[in-house]
């Protein structure tokens, strides 16, 4: 399995919009697990429009 993982200090700096786009290219030829690990803000739903359910 392999992981990329993408972080950075500092907010607002494209963390959430880079791994959505890594992951949708990916998604093309593997399976992909997406995880938005900020416990404070985390905001993935919001950029892929997903539904909690």
């Amino acid at each position: 399995m392999k992981q990329i993982v993408i972080l950075s200090g500092k907010g607002g700096t494209g963390k959430t919009s880079l791994a959505a786009a890594f992951a949708h290219l990916a998604s093309r030829e593997f399976p992909v697990v997406l995880v938005d690990a900020d416990v404070d803000a985390a905001n993935l739903e919001l950029v892929l429009s997903a539904r909690i359910t």
